[in-house]
């Protein structure tokens, strides 16, 4: 399994949310806490299983507190790139 660390971005594969793009907020063992900063603010997070994401190495974000701004931002830029590929 990839090693995963707040501030990366993740890729829903499974549940009503699939293929939408959030932030990883936290990391457990087993379950990550997800932010998309509009529907899933950071203050009510999404917790998910590891094994539900698809999770990029780099982190978009430094750790820290994160902002739902900054969540929105990093998700946006991140759809900008990727459309341009």
């Amino acid at each position: 399994m990839n090693e995963i660390t707040a501030g990366c971005l993740a890729k829903s594969l499974a549940g009503h949310d699939k293929d939408r793009y959030f932030i990883i907020l936290s990391v457990d063992e087993d379950y990550v806490m997800l932010a998309d900063g509009k529907n899933r603010p950071v203050e009510r997070p999404k917790r998910k299983k590891r094994k539900h994401i698809q999770a990029q190495k780099q982190p978009l974000l430094a750790e820290g507190p994160f902002s739902n701004e900054a969540v929105r931002a990093a998700i946006r830029d991140y759809e900008k790139t990727a459309a341009v590929k």
